[in-house]
């Protein structure tokens, strides 16, 4: 992240209203740009839709942006608290942000959702836990495919913990 401008003071898309902007070389039409914030603001809103107070923070650090009551390092570190754990959204964020202000991202750090969701199968089941931890080691170490996955992960869930295996499917990327 950089402190000063370097002339860029917009982001790509007309995030930033005036005169275009930034991008630099991923920002190569104005019809591109405008598809790729509405693939963005898609994936935010089926991301957080169940978050509203997420939903407005976003919108308000973009309107700050736009009334220039931020400048794009302000929105760069409350767009990067704002989605913590959420790379994804960082990453595709970076899109939008002029060269020079591109945000990192710790690439072993797992969603705050992904803790949370091995902590409760582990409350339910010390023994399903373990299972379901080799399955997804597994799964990392012999790139296993989804389907195969699926499988497995429901059949240790489906009989007594049909719920877990419902949240489990929400943490797999879109087919």
């Amino acid at each position: 992240m950089k402190a000063e401008s370097d002339g860029q003071d917009e982001m790509a898309g007309g995030v930033a209203a005036e005169g275009g902007g930034g991008g630099g070389e991923r920002s190569t039409s104005s019809e591109a740009t405008i598809n790729a914030a509405e693939r963005y603001m898609k994936e935010v809103m089926e991301t957080f839709g169940d978050q509203e107070e997420k939903l407005v923070m976003f919108r308000e650090i973009m309107n700050d942006f736009r009334t220039e009551r931020t400048d794009i390092a302000g929105v760069v570190g409350r767009v990067k608290e704002l989605f913590k754990g959420h790379n994804n959204l960082i990453e595709g964020f970076n899109f939008f942000l002029p060269k020079g202000y591109e945000i990192t991202v710790d690439k072993h750090q797992p969603p705050p959702e992904t803790l949370e969701f091995i902590t409760l199968v582990k409350e339910r089941d010390e023994s399903v836990y373990k299972r379901f931890m080799d399955v997804i080691f597994r799964y990392q170490r012999e790139h296993m495919d989804l389907i195969k996955l699926c499988r497995e992960v429901g059949a240790l869930f489906s009989e007594d913990y049909p719920d877990l295996f419902v949240k489990f499917i929400r943490f797999l990327p879109p087919t």
